[in-house]
């Protein structure tokens, strides 16, 4: 067919604009982007699961549902998954490692968010509820509280600065703890955990075996991996005027506690503190396994929710284990969020506050 000249123009033009929008195309699709973050009240926009989590040929990272390290190692020295989180030529000003954001926090926030907040610290605020305490401060302290062998404050050597995410976690799974059993339900796959003996699969949360600034290196979670940072809050610290804790070398942690071995009982067993309410009572008179022991840090410090029975000293089937949705969406679950060590509804991250968590362990005066 002919084209009059005018005909030749429209033509051209329409060709051009195709070629401009294949090349800006390829242009996006060449340099890396910061993923859009799964959103679990809405429907995920921008990516879907295997985006982030999926497998290249010859990686074996676990993909969804397995033991959760999604995105973060696995990898094979060949994979094109790097930049999912790092990009080379789109990287900001004043960035570090290649990351799409200007800081880690911000990159790690990215993905993490996933309840309608602002990353891990955005969980309450999503739900109307004002925490209680500080958490951990990400990206405005360097103060360690406790962290001097005398009790006292210390400055941290983080990476940055200021404390941030990867000082505690690391991003590609390198030298990082044993997986242990939590209470956070990740995914609706995950649910219910209405029973004390229905557990979220394990995870080691992608946290160091040494954080930066820690003193002591660890391969399992509990009272040693917080205290590598917190060292005047150890028993034993010089000058410490501080509740006791056990460590590991007394064949203590997260997954090894002596628990309850049900509701109303006084008798207990070794098994873990996550997806259960029943590894945070002591009774009286202290069982065999008990005896001659303190608790882990965990056992005060962890999401806010209610347990124990002041007066007993056990646990009541009203105040079992019960997380039935994701984030804290439902007001009824104990404990409703799951978000420790980042934000509490509770100060200074106590599972409970004044006398209801002392009574956990201690007859009150007169009792």
């Amino acid at each position: 067919m002919l084209l009059f000249p005018n005909d030749r123009w429209v033509a051209w033009v329409r060709v051009t604009r195709f070629i401009v929008v294949i090349a800006c195309g390829l242009v996006v699709l060449g340099a890396a982007l910061p993923a859009y973050a799964y959103d679990e009240l809405q429907t995920p926009r921008g990516v879907g699961c295997p985006d982030c989590h999926g497998l290249e040929s010859g990686d074996t990272s676990p993909t969804v549902g397995t033991t959760r390290k999604g995105p973060h190692g696995g990898y094979t020295t060949g994979t094109q998954k790097c930049q999912t989180c790092h990009t080379v030529h789109a990287a900001p000003a004043g960035g570090v490692l290649l990351l799409p954001e200007a800081t880690v926090k911000d990159t790690c926030f990215s993905c993490h968010d996933g309840t309608g907040g602002k990353g891990v610290y955005g969980v309450l605020a999503a739900r109307g509820v004002t925490p209680g305490g500080n958490g951990h401060r990400i990206d405005t302290t360097a103060t360690i509280p406790g962290g001097a062998s005398d009790g006292g404050n210390r400055t941290g050597a983080f990476s940055t600065g200021n404390l941030t995410c990867s000082d505690c976690h690391s991003p590609h799974d390198a030298n990082t703890v044993e997986p242990f059993t939590g209470d956070r339900a990740r995914a609706v796959a995950d649910l219910p955990l209405s029973k004390d003996s229905t557990i979220s699969p394990a995870t080691n949360r992608l946290l160091k075996q040494q954080p930066n600034s820690g003193q002591y290196s660890t391969t399992v979670y509990g009272s040693t991996w917080c205290g590598s940072c917190h060292v005047g809050r150890l028993y034993g610290s010089a000058g410490v005027v501080n509740h006791p804790v056990e460590t590991e070398t007394a064949g203590f942690a997260y997954d090894r506690v002596q628990r309850l071995t049900g509701f109303d009982a006084s008798t207990t067993e070794t098994g873990t503190l996550g997806g259960s309410n029943l590894g945070y009572v002591m009774p009286i008179t202290r069982t065999a396994g008990q005896d001659g022991h303190y608790p882990i840090c965990q056992q005060c410090h962890e999401d806010a929710r209610s347990v124990g029975d002041v007066s007993q000293g056990t646990l009541s089937a009203s105040e079992a284990f019960s997380v039935q949705s994701t984030d804290g969406t439902r007001t009824a679950d104990n404990p409703r969020f799951q978000v420790f060590p980042h934000e509490s509804v509770n100060a200074n991250l106590l599972v409970e506050e004044n006398d209801d968590l002392c009574l956990n362990c201690h007859i009150p005066p007169g009792g």
